[in-house]
This record gives structure tokens, sequence and C-alpha cells, in this order.
């Protein structure tokens, strides 16, 4: 006879490499562990209370994520990240955000555009309060929205991983985006004509404006982003043009 019963929704347990692995990444990427540190595999063995064999399986995983470096000696070091190298990921990025917007944007209903109006809103009074650091995990939680509709797991895993290993950079270098009001303002205005345009539907004017939105806050510094500089919004002493911003802002509000 056919037993009539099923097992509730459980949790397949993790192996002791998997555990292992997922703890000393999650340590990299929030800073616990850091840039050029090296890890000695019978310490992480004897706080696991384990044998070497799972503690050099997350190592090699780990390395193969670009978390870690194993060198000529057998010497595994935290990798460090170069401002150079950060550009690179935010390139990638870029093209990554395009095709995953392109997969998100017919999947939109109407909550989540409610859901995007009142993230936006957020980040706007975070911009107005000049809440820097508030303003980049708003900032980041958007576009993670954003992408948790596209539909692919692994663009979204692969944008996240990217966006974790950007974060371990500037916990680095104490790095704080935004601090800089041209990069803020530029982010904000971004913001609101994304959330814009997502609404409108409009992919080519989503194209167009996340080739020049991914890393603003490195391009201070360093002169125009990478398609030049930015056309000007009016403002400024003695100038009549309204306030671009208070314009934008009014845009989202219901």
């Amino acid at each position: 006879m056919k037993m009539d019963w099923k097992p509730a929704d459980f949790q397949v347990p993790q192996t002791l490499s998997e555990t292992i692995f997922q703890s000393l990444k999650k340590a990299v990427i929030e800073g616990e562990i850091k840039p050029g540190q090296r890890l000695q595999e019978k310490e992480i063995a004897a706080l696991f209370n384990t044998s070497a064999t799972p503690v050099r399986e997350a190592f090699f995983r780990l390395a193969a994520e670009k978390y870690l470096v194993i060198n000529a000696r057998k010497e595994v070091l935290v990798q460090d990240t170069t401002k150079e190298e950060v550009r690179e990921l935010y390139e990638i990025v870029r093209a990554l955000d395009i095709v995953a917007l392109r997969k998100a944007l017919p999947a939109f209903r109407p909550e989540d555009i409610g859901e995007l109006r009142a993230m936006t809103q957020e980040l706007g009074r975070l911009y107005a309060s000049a809440d820097h650091q508030g303003y980049l995990e708003q900032n980041l939680k958007i576009h993670d929205r954003i992408w948790s509709v596209c539909g692919s797991l692994s663009l979204y895993e692969t944008l996240s991983e990217l966006m974790s290993k950007i974060s371990i950079y500037r916990r680095k270098t104490d790095f704080a985006p935004f601090s800089d009001p041209p990069a803020l303002d530029k982010s904000y205005r971004d913001h609101v004509r994304i959330f814009e345009l997502i609404e409108a539907r409009n992919m080519v004017g989503l194209e167009k404006l996340i080739e020049a939105h991914w890393g603003e806050e490195f391009y201070v510094d360093d002169g125009p982003g990478p398609d030049g500089p930015e056309p000007s919004e009016g403002g400024g002493p003695g100038s009549n043009a309204k306030d671009p911003i208070a314009d934008i802002r009014s845009k989202i509000v219901p």
C-alpha cells in the first residue's frame, strides 16, 4: 500500500566544507578578514574542529571565485583589489545590468512598480539629508530589487557577487561613495530617471542611462565619466534656472 505521507519542507544539511566556505566568504565580504591577510589551514581547521581536508576544499573554491589567492609558496591570502580592478568590475556590472533590465522590464507588475516608487522616494529622503551611507545602502537595494525580477538566478547571483567584491574594496580603503556632491547629484538624478523609464517600459532610454551610471563615484577626482562630462543642469550662484534636484524629486511623488 502506498504511504499517504509527505515530509514537510526541510533544509538539506550543508557539508562541513560548504559551511567553512560560506563562513570565510562572509567574513571576507564584511571585512572581518582583511585583504592581504594570510589564512592558516591549521588555524581554520581548529576553529571548525575538523581536519585539513574540508578547509583545503573551501580554500580552493574561494580562490576560484577570486576571494583568496594561493601563491607559489602555497600561502593562502585574501584577495586584494585595486582601484583599476574595481573599475573593470563596474564595466561588467554595466553590461550585465542592461541584460537584467531587458529580462526584468516585461515582468514588472504594478506592485513591483509601487515598491520601486517607495524605494526611490526613500532614496530621495536620504539624498536630501546627506546620509551618504544610508544612501549607498538604499541605492544598492534598489538595484537588487530590479535584478530580482529578471527571472535568471544565475544572472542575479553573478551581479550580487560582483557587488560583493566591489564592497570589499570600499571597506579596505574606507572609500565613501557619494561623499562628493557631483557624484551624489548624478546618482540621484539617474535613479529618478531609472524609475521613470521602468514605469514607461522604455528599454532604449534605460540602456543609454545605465551605460553611464555605474561607478560615477570613481570619476569625481579623475575627470568626466566614461561618456564624457555631464550636461549642465543649471543652478549655481547667479543662475535663474530652477533647482533640478527639486524638480526630479517631484516626479516620483504620487
